[in-house]
């Protein structure tokens, strides 16, 4: 998707962890995909909103304050960098999902919109729920850069081969937080008090369980501490997790 120092994609033989969109669609959580070129540059803005004190040509009114009425979501842009070219032939770690040709690596890459298409999809409405899909944004440690929705998406492609299939696109792409709705809005009662416990079955993880009880992928480090789970990936089907009640 996007590079971190080199958008020429020569690796320099250091392996980065990849940066990675978890989605959850139709009530279960999808293949992440997997960013082709780490990005360069990650942009939040959160804005909140006032209510001016009455002003004039004399200046604000006696006793006139400003007023608090919101604080917006918050946004998330990132530029990803998809590149079948470049990659063609690479293995190293830091060039991600690498593009391998029969005939090497002076071979012409395979159609850039196979990858871009997976982006584009986070745009998609979702038949289960209405909307597009929720998405948490992660990158090696910063393993919670974002929650939210896709909510604008600019592709440009930049580079072709001689049958004009596309070989290069840039995807602008931002984000806005997403904000679960409260219990009694989803018609759901979590009362504060006892947790309770659940069983983890094969292909379950716990933003995938997060999103079922709380209506937020990104509270997966509720349970993760109350079960005292260091590495959320080591754990296996079978294994009985406590479910923590949060307070209103």
């Amino acid at each position: 998707m996007t590079l971190i120092g080199q958008a020429s994609g020569t690796p320099r033989g250091d392996s980065l962890e990849k940066l990675t969109i978890t989605y959850w669609k139709g009530g279960r959580t999808r293949t992440p995909i997997e960013a082709l070129f780490n990005p360069t540059d990650i942009s939040r803005s959160r804005s909140v909103e006032w209510e001016g004190p009455v002003g004039g040509l004399a200046g604000t009114v006696p006793g006139r304050r400003q007023q608090f009425l919101a604080v917006a979501p918050e946004t998330l842009s990132v530029s990803l960098l998809f590149d079948t070219y470049e990659s063609r032939g690479y293995t190293d770690s830091r060039v991600v999902g690498s593009l391998p040709n029969p005939g090497g690596a002076n071979a012409f890459a395979s159609d850039v919109t196979r990858l871009t298409d997976e982006v584009v999809a986070l745009a998609e409405i979702d038949a289960g729920t209405g909307r597009p899909p929720v998405c948490l944004i992660s990158w090696g440690q910063y393993a919670h850069i974002f929650t939210g929705v896709l909510v604008q998406l600019d592709q440009r492609f930049t580079m072709f081969l001689p049958d004009g299939t596309p070989v290069r696109a840039t995807l602008e792409c931002r984000f806005t937080e997403y904000r679960p709705p409260a219990p009694t809005q989803a018609g759901e009662s979590l009362p504060a008090g006892a947790p309770t416990s659940r069983v983890l079955r094969r292909g379950d993880t716990l933003h995938d369980i997060a999103a079922q009880e709380y209506g937020d992928p990104g509270r997966w480090r509720e349970i993760a501490r109350a079960n005292k789970i260091t590495n959320p990936m080591r754990v296996g089907p079978g294994t009985v997790l406590t479910i923590p009640r949060l307070g209103g």
